[in-house]
């Protein structure tokens, strides 16, 4: 039913990858790797994964374009190689989609995990459970983490991530919402944005003083294991 993408060109975050999608509770899935990376070798044969190796040359948009052309499913999940997805991460989006009949859904409130200090904050609280608004406008408030996007495989045939290595993500929602597709933001739970310490990890220009402005304080925890809580 879904077909989870995951792009990267880091090694040692294909365990990361792997252990995301057999947590998962949803059965009819399977998982596509593409290696942006000839570097890399991987294998997963206990489980329905494919890995693709395409050339450093290509953008990360134009990756996660030739992911989603390779998904069997009708629904595709866009997930990210080094953030963190509980076990009923992929349940809730699928119901979401079937419940609402939205085009395309994610998270707008979502929980950031600094790894730094162990500490746990939500981001753009009151965000959740509730349709994009179809405005003039498009506001910032209404983006959601683009590690959490699960869109019906159909949109793609008029709508690509643009071939960009940053703000692949943003740019496809903010022409989604310009097209006037159905978008509707998930529930806070079962996923978090792992904010690593080296400012150099991150694909996303995104700043930590502003994510912790517009986030708040919920709790400090001891492991990483913690976050399966949520």
């Amino acid at each position: 039913m879904i077909s989870v993408v995951v792009c990267t060109n880091r090694e040692a975050f294909i365990p990361n990858i792997l252990e995301n999608f057999s947590r998962q509770t949803f059965e009819e899935k399977e998982l596509i790797v593409i290696l942006n990376s000839s570097l890399i070798n991987a294998s997963a044969p206990d489980l329905n994964v494919r890995f693709v190796t395409l050339p450093e040359t290509m953008s990360l948009g134009e990756c996660l374009n030739q992911g989603v052309k390779l998904a069997t499913y009708d629904y595709v999940a866009k997930m990210d190689d080094d953030d963190f997805y509980g076990a009923d991460y992929l349940e809730e989006a699928y119901e979401g989609l079937l419940a609402t009949n939205a085009d395309l859904v994610g998270k707008s409130t979502f929980y950031i995990y600094f790894q730094k200090n162990h500490e746990l904050r939500l981001y753009n609280a009151n965000w959740e459970k509730r349709w994009i608004p179809k405005t003039e406008k498009y506001k910032t408030n209404y983006f959601m983490s683009g590690a959490t996007l699960v869109f019906r495989k159909e949109v793609m045939a008029n709508i690509l991530f643009p071939h960009v290595n940053v703000g692949e993500d943003s740019h496809f929602q903010q022409v989604c919402f310009r097209q006037g597709l159905k978008m509707f933001s998930l529930s806070k739970s079962h996923y978090a944005y792992i904010r690593y310490p080296s400012p150099r990890h991150h694909h996303s220009d995104v700043k930590e003083h502003l994510l912790r402005r517009r986030s708040k304080f919920v709790a400090n925890l001891t492991s990483i294991e913690s976050l399966n809580k949520l």
